[in-house]
């Protein structure tokens, strides 16, 4: 059962491609100057089908493959975060 989730949201995607293809199709009929709103209607539901099921899905773990460039910004954001307080704290270009 734990494909299941992943199952659904493959599914979602696919509804969502099938809906802006129909919202292509609804595009090109209207540029004709005929207008068939079937596609329309049929598109936004479709569309909004599609985005409540991949939506619905948890999000995935993280794999960890940026673990280092995380850490090596998140070293620089604190390093920067810490001068700037430092900034603040001793306003000695003021004086």
């Amino acid at each position: 059962m734990e494909q299941q989730p992943e199952f659904t949201t493959r599914i979602g995607t696919f509804l969502i491609l099938v809906g802006i293809g129909l919202l292509l199709v609804f595009i090109g009929s209207y540029l004709v100057n005929k207008p068939h709103f079937g596609y329309l209607f049929s598109s936004l539901v479709v569309l909004a089908f599609g985005v409540y099921l991949r939506h619905r899905a948890k999000p995935r773990q993280s794999s960890g493959r940026f673990r280092v460039v995380r850490g090596i910004y998140g070293k620089s954001k604190e390093r920067r975060e810490q001068k700037k307080k430092r900034r603040s704290d001793n306003p000695s270009h003021l004086q």
